[in-house]
Parts: structure tokens; C-alpha cells; sequence
């Protein structure tokens, strides 16, 4: 078998090919290194009219620093496989463009000798698994890309409890509650020891104090949460304005709102028993704005109107129930419209960061939010009219709950399923909440499906006057045991 053309060794010596496979027999006679037969990418000035078997790679000489560039030498735009991967986005952000022309040294495990083996392996479960499953948004997840660096940055004591806080619940989530007790045991310590120490370890003893916080809603056993929340309310009371400015300090900050909110639905009363009033942080935290965010898994907004309704619960609470006076009830039409009208979005950054489906997950849980407060607003505060409206936010909540492809919050979960009378509403929420406990395998789900099944037997063996009194009895939990945080 020959080849079609000569050798491109025998081209250039402007000699004769016998044109043998795979080596021309000229070049093996003259003990030459045969260059084959494929074809090759040429620069235009390497051409000659007669060989046609160039790619040519023309450069348009232009005018101006092209024209008068020193360098004779040939330039190559280079593409990486990132560059690729950015090509296949839809839209393309600035910040993205940044992450891929600056490349910096990433929060890799691999550049932090200590942790390694099985602490290692826990904090990757935690940065893959852990921190997206606490966030509904993608690009700007704080328990990635705010906790995972404080993580990294020091080897000294208050780090190293907020890295054990980390790997408590890793472990816990991975291998269940007695591989976590020694992560925990140490992150406590640790925290107890450095408590006293100077306030620029402030944000790191904050951030360890609401990790567990996170631990407590891993596990359905342990009881500390109160006690935990209240510790990180009285660190952030000592902070100057100029440190609740930092971004790290912004994420804290909201991370207790989400918590100290959902607590103050789940026990009412301890607003008023706490040594520590509940914190108004949420003025620094945009309350108007209507853009989902990852830790809230809807707006600010809707969470300023959920705590605004447990306000008006307890009030009505230690009221002993003898109904709304007008101011309330005033209260409770400004509430109701606001929340009516809210239509959440995403950010650009996260549409551009996002599939259709995480999307429509992320908006799904938004509007899954606003309407489980609307239920709640009407069952604290009733007014004529509720009823058939409460029919429509039912139903478009069933219908928001049958977009996503797991439901991630619990509390809009439970109001939905306080609601539900029907055995096929029923049957529906207890799928989602075998799909929840599949999927996330959290503590806190197994509790509040316990809770969710005892109000329906509660709710079938009550006379139904007692359903539609003035503060329904299911919406004002209180015990001493561990409850459902709704986290």
C-alpha cells in the first residue's frame, strides 16, 4: 500500500517519495527522519502555490498596534476546558468572566496539609453535600463560599471549634449521632475556651454558635437550640455598626433572622421569657426586597411578614385569646397585601448559574413560602372572607409543592399540611415528606411528621368549631422537648 502524496521530508528536499507506509523507504535508506503524509497547519508566509495540502491560518494585517507590533513571533488565544464549560451558558455575568481571567487559589482541601483523612473527607461531604442542601441558590450559597474560607484561614483555637462544629454535622448527616459527639464535644470546648478572647474572633465564635444551631436541626434528640440562638444574639449585641458591615457578617446576621424567626413560630412565648429580646436585624437586611435568596429560600420579606405574625400572635396569646382589637386587625391588612403582591425573582447571577429545573425549584419554594403565610396570617387573625380565599392559597400551594422535585423548607411544608383535610391532600403531603426525609435525611423532618400526624388525629376527633377559633390551637406549639425548627 502506498500513500497518495509524498512525505513531507522528501517534499522538502524537493526529491522523489516512493511514498511507502508507514515510512518512506528514501528516508529510511538515508537514515532520515520521515515527517509522514498527514496534513499540516501552515502560516501563509510558509506556503508555496503548489501545496495544497495546508491548512491555511491567514492574519489579516490591520491598522494601528497590530500593524506596529515589535514581536515577529506568532500569537495562540488559548481555550481551557472552563472556558468551554463558560461557552454553554446562556448569559454570560461579569463576575464570571473575572473567575475565569483570575484564578486564584481555591478553598481546596488539597492546600491545607492539617485536614486530612477523616476530617478532610467529612469537610468535602460537607462542602458538596451539606452546604447546598442549606440553600436553595447556587451562586451565592454562604455556607460555601462565606463558610467554608473562615474554615481555612486559621489552624488556631476558635477556628478549629468552628471546623469541628462543621464536621459534627457532617458526620452526623453521614454516619449518625455518636460519630458526631466527639466533633461536637470538641467544637464546644473549643468555643468555651476562646469565648473571652479579643472581639476579632467575634465572627468566628458566631459562626461556630449558629453551626450548632445547624447540628440541633440535624438532630431530632438534641435540645439546645434556644440556648445556642441566645449565645449568638449576644455576641452580635456587642458588634460596632462597622463590623456588621462585613459580608461574612451580612450572612450571619441573616442566618440568625431565619432561625430566630422560625423559632419565635414554633415556641411564642419565649420572646417574652428569653433573658434576650429578639434581635430587629432585619432592617439591615433589605426587608422590602423581593429577590429569593438561598438562605431564606424566598425574600427578606416575606420573612419580616412572618415575624410580624408571630408578633401579633403573642400579643393575641397573652391576651388569653379574648380576640383582635383594631389596631391588629389594621395590622393584619397591611400584611395581607403586602404579601398578596409580592412576586419573587432570582438574581441575574443566579439564572445565569442555574438549570431550569434548579430554577423553577428555587421559585417554586418562594412562592411556597409567601403563600403558607398568607394561611398563617388568616388562622392568627381571621377575618370574613377567609374562608374561600384560604381554598385558592391551598390550592396554588399543593400546585407550588407539585413543581419543585423536593421540597426543602419545612415550615410552608407543615402550614400546607395544617390545612390539608382531604386523605388525598393528606396522602400528598406525606409523600413530600417521605420524599424530604429520603432526600435530606435531616432530624427536624422526622419530628415534624410526627407533629403533622398528631394535629390531623387532633383535628378529626375535635369539634370543628375549634378549628377556626380566634388563635388555632395547632399554631401555638409549646414544649420543652426538642420541636420541629422548621429549618
Amino acid at each position: 500500500m502506498r500513500a497518495d502524496k509524498s512525505c513531507w521530508t522528501c517534499k522538502q528536499r524537493k526529491i522523489g517519495c516512493d511514498r511507502s507506509i508507514p515510512h518512506c523507504s528514501n528516508c529510511v535508506r538515508t537514515r532520515r527522519a520521515c515527517e509522514g503524509y498527514g496534513t499540516r497547519l501552515s502560516w501563509p508566509d510558509q506556503l508555496r502555490s503548489r501545496q495544497k495540502d495546508h491548512i491555511v491560518c491567514a492574519v489579516v494585517e490591520t491598522a494601528g498596534i497590530v500593524k506596529n507590533s515589535r514581536s515577529d513571533t506568532p500569537r495562540f488565544l488559548n481555550a481551557t476546558l472552563r472556558d468551554f464549560r463558560l461557552a454553554s451558558e446562556r448569559r454570560l455575568m461579569w463576575n464570571q468572566i473575572m473567575d475565569h481571567a483570575s484564578p486564584g487559589p481555591s478553598a481546596s482541601l488539597a492546600l491545607h496539609p492539617p485536614l486530612v483523612d477523616d476530617d478532610g473527607m467529612l469537610l468535602a461531604y460537607y462542602e458538596h453535600t451539606i452546604a447546598p442542601m442549606c440553600s436553595t441558590t447556587r451562586a451565592s450559597n454562604g455556607f460555601r463560599c462565606h463558610i467554608i474560607p473562615m474554615v481555612l484561614s486559621s489552624r488556631d483555637e476558635p477556628t478549629q471549634a468552628l471546623c469541628n462544629a462543621i464536621l459534627a454535622i457532617a458526620a452526623h448527616h453521614r454516619r449518625g449521632a455518636v460519630a458526631a459527639s466527639t466533633y461536637k464535644m470538641r467544637a464546644i470546648r473549643g468555643l468555651y475556651k476562646t469565648l473571652d478572647s479579643s472581639s476579632r474572633n467575634a465572627e468566628m465564635h458566631l459562626a461556630t454558635i449558629m453551626m450548632l444551631c445547624m447540628y440541633t436541626v440535624f438532630d431530632e434528640h438534641e435540645a439546645q437550640f434556644t440556648l445556642h440562638l441566645n449565645g449568638a444574639k449576644k455576641i452580635l449585641m456587642s458588634l460596632t455598626p462597622r463590623q456588621r458591615q462585613h459580608p461574612v457578617m451580612k450572612f450571619l446576621m441573616g442566618w440568625m433572622v431565619y432561625y430566630d424567626t422560625l423559632r419565635g413560630f414554633a415556641q411564642p412565648s419565649r420572646g417574652a421569657l428569653d433573658e434576650v429580646d429578639r434581635f430587629e436585624l432585619t432592617q439591615e437586611l433589605q426587608p422590602d426586597s423581593c429577590e429569593a435568596t438561598g438562605l431564606f429560600g424566598c425574600s427578606i420579606g416575606v420573612f419580616d411578614a412572618i415575624s410580624i405574625i408571630n408578633k401579633i400572635r403573642n400579643m393575641i396569646l397573652r391576651s388569653k385569646g379574648s380576640g383582635a382589637e383594631s389596631s391588629l386587625v389594621q395590622l393584619r391588612m397591611v400584611v395581607h397585601e403586602k404579601l398578596r403582591n409580592m412576586r419573587h425573582f432570582l438574581g441575574p447571577e443566579e439564572v445565569a448559574s442555574s438549570t431550569s429545573d434548579q430554577i423553577r425549584d428555587a421559585k417554586a419554594t418562594a412562592e411556597l413560602y409567601r403563600l403558607a403565610s398568607l394561611l398563617c396570617l388568616q388562622r392568627v387573625v381571621p377575618a370574613a372572607g377567609d374562608e374561600k380565599k384560604r381554598s385558592g392559597y391551598l390550592e396554588q400551594a399543593f400546585a407550588a409543592l407539585n413543581r419543585a422535585r423536593v421540597a426543602t423548607s419545612p415550615w410552608p411544608v407543615f402550614m400546607v399540611a395544617c390545612e390539608a383535610h382531604s386523605e388525598e391532600q393528606r396522602s400528598y403531603i406525606l409523600d413530600v415528606l417521605d420524599r424530604m426525609d429520603r432526600v435530606r435525611n435531616v432530624g427536624n423532618i422526622r419530628v415534624m411528621r410526627t407533629v403533622i400526624e398528631k394535629i390531623w388525629v387532633q383535628q378529626d376527633l375535635r369539634e370543628p368549631v375549634e378549628e377556626t377559633g380566634t388563635v388555632p390551637w395547632w399554631l401555638c406549639i409549646e414544649a420543652d422537648l426538642p420541636v420541629p425548627w422548621f429549618a
